[in-house]
């Protein structure tokens, strides 16, 4: 369009002011429709081929206008190396890819050792075995704070000096606290003074082929190298040899050398859906990992065996898998192992942890996380969640063997007393008038009919916190008073009791009589 008042042709001539200089020195600042010298009668309009391409921007989807002012702004632009991080062209350069890569890399370690394998020498006489050093390398992922770690069995097996390089540069040497060679997994563990990045963690029940992933390690040496590749298919069996297989695998064409073995194998949200495992010898982009999921069950069991000391919080828990994300459920409830304030809050089958200890739990493996460093008798609190109501209440851990002295006291008590006891912490007992004197006591999980407990109107739930002149914090304390010369003598023993935030006394007849 061409404009009578400035003749001078504009394409946004209506949406703009002509801004001719009239005599006198006034300008003109109206819109095209405002001017009353300027009506739509006014206007020339003919159509040029410059008109019919900008009117034509005009018409493209918002994503077209997107790319094109990207194209203009790259063609216009000269970006230079020390561009500030808020360029605009930097963050385009952004993509998902590289998101996930800064979610997860910090909690993905290097691996490197040397370990001596026997092989096959020849000498002048033929050939006889011998042995030879040889340099391994490969790659862990960091799953608790406290540094412990999970990568591949064969990475670290038979390894000296497993030496482990952290993102930050930082050498630390690791140990090897357990492993399942069925599965080719392993639990290695770093000294640390801080407290480590910990992978994101995904879940591998609902992947699908097609979907991207990452495959992020140290091949051949090369620390922290990403490769990026697709699912290609799920469930494989892979053989290995004659008597080992990796069953259900993910297989991927994001490139996986030697190396991989122990890493990530992460999805676009950059969150681990499988550990990196094995390749196709001879072939090019077909890799293998272990699913996430699979995996986190087996680390759950290494690290029950190798740090929780046979403890248990009394409650059984299973992972559940849902839109992609996990939950840690309570599967069962050992009425012989919990304690009073478990009982209280009526923990259930079905209650979904939330945390334990003032750490999130998402999984069983989160829940048994939660319990290294603990002691048998220290009371944890526990937030479960239940039609859609948070609860909070406390665990006392308690120990899930027992010494052959422990089984000849709970044969003593039961036969003596007619109770079967476990010890629980002093927050069991700190409510109440006198609950500051006691460290904690024993409580009474089952009472025999027609005992002396029952006699005295002991029942389930009671806590005997001393008898006579002792306190019985512990089952240790309990040995020391059966076995007692005065306790042996006295024809009636008062046992101090807790029941309902209160102390009684109950005086019972027990002496060396063994009731069965």
């Amino acid at each position: 369009m061409r404009c009578r008042c400035c003749n001078r042709f504009n394409p946004y001539a209506e949406a703009q002011a002509c801004r001719k200089p009239f005599v006198g020195g006034d300008t003109c600042t109206w819109t095209l429709t405002e001017c009353p010298s300027m009506q739509r009668s006014d206007v020339e309009t003919f159509v040029t081929p410059t008109m019919v391409f900008k009117k034509s921007l005009f018409r493209l989807t918002a994503v077209g206008l997107v790319g094109s002012l990207l194209v203009g702004y790259s063609c216009n632009q000269s970006l230079r190396a020390d561009d500030s991080v808020n360029d605009a062209g930097h963050l385009v350069r952004v993509s998902p890819v590289v998101r996930a890569i800064r979610n997860c890399e910090a909690a993905v370690v290097n691996i490197q050792g040397n370990k001596t394998v026997t092989t096959a020498a020849t000498t002048a006489g033929g050939v006889s075995p011998g042995r030879q050093e040889v340099n391994g390398m490969g790659t862990g992922v960091i799953i608790d704070p406290r540094g412990y770690i999970i990568t591949n069995l064969h990475v670290v097996q038979d390894v000296s000096n497993i030496e482990v390089t952290l993102s930050d540069g930082t050498v630390s040497i690791a140990k090897l606290l357990n492993y399942d060679p069925d599965t080719d997994l392993a639990l290695i563990r770093i000294p640390t003074d801080k407290p480590l990045p910990v992978i994101p963690m995904g879940s591998s029940h609902d992947l699908m082929r097609g979907e991207s992933v990452i495959a992020i390690g140290n091949p051949f040496g090369y620390q922290h190298s990403v490769t990026v590749g697709i699912i290609s298919a799920l469930h494989r069996n892979i053989p290995v040899n004659g008597t080992q297989e990796y069953r259900d695998l993910i297989q991927t064409n994001a490139d996986i050398n030697p190396g991989n073995s122990g890493g990530p194998l992460v999805n676009i949200e950059g969150r681990v859906i499988g550990i990196n495992v094995a390749v196709r010898v001879g072939a090019q982009g077909i890799g293998f990992a272990i699913p996430i999921d699979a995996a986190c069950e087996v680390m759950a069991d290494l690290i029950a065996a190798a740090t929780s000391k046979d403890l248990s919080l009394g409650i059984t828990v299973e992972t559940k898998y849902s839109d992609s994300r996990t939950s840690a459920v309570v599967r069962s409830v050992d009425s012989a192992l919990v304690n009073t304030a478990q009982i209280d809050s009526n923990i259930a089958v079905g209650d979904v942890i939330e945390s334990i200890n003032g750490k999130e739990v998402h999984s069983r493996l989160d829940a048994l996380l939660c319990l290294i460093g603990q002691q048998n008798g220290d009371s944890l609190p526990i937030v479960v969640k239940r039609n859609g109501e948070s609860l909070t209440s406390s665990l006392s851990l308690n120990s899930t063997t027992t010494s052959r002295a422990d089984e000849a006291l709970a044969k003593d008590t039961w036969e003596r007393l007619g109770v079967k006891l476990v010890a629980v912490p002093k927050s069991s007992v700190q409510s109440g008038v006198g609950s500051e004197k006691f460290s904690g006591g024993l409580k009474v999980v089952e009472v025999r009919s027609n005992s002396p407990a029952a006699r005295e109107k002991i029942a389930r739930g009671d806590i005997i916190v001393g008898i006579m002149s002792w306190q019985t914090p512990n089952l240790k304390a309990l040995s020391w008073i059966l076995e007692n010369e005065e306790f042996a003598a006295s024809p009636s023993a008062k046992f101090y009791v807790y029941r309902d935030n209160q102390f009684w006394t109950a005086a019972m007849k027990v002496g060396n009589q063994r009731v069965r």
